[in-house]
């Protein structure tokens, strides 16, 4: 890589991280500042359950705030990556714009859209730290990114009530409390449907989930069918209850399925992975799985041509007053950025998953490849 390129690129990304940084800081002192007494009450808390008394102090309530938004800064990095880059592109090219340094690039015969280059791959790293973020750290961090700051103190999700929940099979699940911390459900409440017809009914105080046996481990278990006797004068008889005890209940239906059901928010933080496990599985919707998956190199492909189309506003041949491109970057780039970032989000009922998350890209495109032809050199 030539030495010029090197120190452009490196300049853009030390511009990112400077600005990252910042918003993060900004962001969570904002938060920090508002929820600060949840913290202290969360501190003491667990102060009293380690043997403590006493109001917790400053270091401890400080040592809490950073376990629980210290895996923050890469859910971060994977929404603002995008708009923190664009700001990182208007910093570094204006500061060579305000020293000159595109007129002493173009006296010495290099073309505009070479000097765009560093730009480029240096948004080609950030997108490749976005892919490996989103594929192996955001998956792990789930758990803890979708905590409260109501569960400081125990340090796990809260439980909540499962309404009836159908599974691949047409059994209709009810739990009424799931608990994401032991990976259980209390009071449980089944029906086992044979083509529409209801076959048996399953009663259990409680279940753990078994991802060996592939279903729910009952506790005291009891199954209730209904059937009728054999002998021919018997039609008019009204049915049997059978009740047998069972120790399984099988379904597709494991605390992972039933979290994504109650929270869209963690199937945007599943890798690619665990997303065709289950589509594969056929336990979630597919439409929305394949809006997220396909969306995902979407979005990265809408960051890359919203900054080449953002370029042009200062690279250009003769000085012009900084600000005033400052702004009309900002008024166009901005704009199409969270356009772009919302139509992936939201369903489009006319067309399938993976053309309405592509229509962005394909909209932009043509834009980006005009933008970067006609500057001028």
């Amino acid at each position: 890589m030539p030495i010029l390129t090197r120190f452009i690129m490196f300049r853009f990304l030390g511009n990112f991280w400077l600005l990252f940084a910042l918003l993060f800081v900004f962001a969570i002192s904002i938060d920090v500042l508002v929820q600060w007494e949840m913290f202290v009450d969360a501190a003491t808390r667990l102060l009293t359950a380690a043997g403590g008394s006493g109001r917790a102090g400053f270091v401890a309530t400080l040592k809490l705030v950073v376990e629980f938004h210290s895996p923050r800064v890469f859910q971060f990095y994977q929404y603002m990556m995008p708009l923190v880059a664009l700001g990182a592109m208007g910093f570094t090219a204006s500061a060579m714009l305000r020293h000159r340094e595109l007129v002493a690039m173009l006296a010495v015969g290099m073309s505009m859209q070479r000097i765009t280059k560093p730009f480029l791959l240096g948004m080609l790293v950030l997108c490749g730290l976005q892919l490996a973020n989103q594929e192996l750290v955001l998956p792990r961090l789930a758990t803890r990114l979708l905590m409260k700051h109501s569960e400081l103190a125990s340090g796990v999700a809260a439980s909540w009530a499962l309404p009836l929940a159908p599974d691949a099979s047409g059994t209709l699940i009810h739990a009424d409390r799931f608990d994401p911390a032991s990976q259980s459900l209390i009071g449980i409440y089944a029906i086992v449907r044979d083509g529409g017809a209801v076959r048996a009914r399953i009663e259990a105080p409680r279940g753990t989930w078994s991802a060996e046996r592939g279903g729910w481990l009952l506790e005291k278990g009891i199954e209730s069918t209904t059937a009728r006797p054999n002998d021919a004068q018997s039609s008019a008889r009204a049915s049997v209850i059978e009740r047998r005890p069972v120790d399984l209940l099988r379904t597709d239906l494991d605390p992972t399925t039933l979290s994504l059901r109650k929270s869209m928010l963690q199937a945007q933080m599943l890798s690619l992975l665990q997303i065709r496990e289950l589509l594969d599985a056929g336990t979630f919707d597919e439409s929305s799985l394949r809006r997220i998956a396909v969306g995902r190199f979407s979005s990265l492909a809408i960051s890359l041509l919203v900054l080449v189309i953002a370029l042009p506003f200062f690279a250009m041949r003769e000085p012009r007053p900084i600000l005033g491109q400052a702004v009309a970057c900002a008024g166009i780039g901005l704009p199409l950025l969270l356009t772009a970032m919302i139509f992936i989000a939201l369903p489009m009922g006319a067309m399938t998953p993976t053309v309405g998350v592509l229509a962005p890209v394909i909209a932009l495109l043509p834009i980006a490849a005009w933008r970067f032809a006609t500057m001028k050199t």
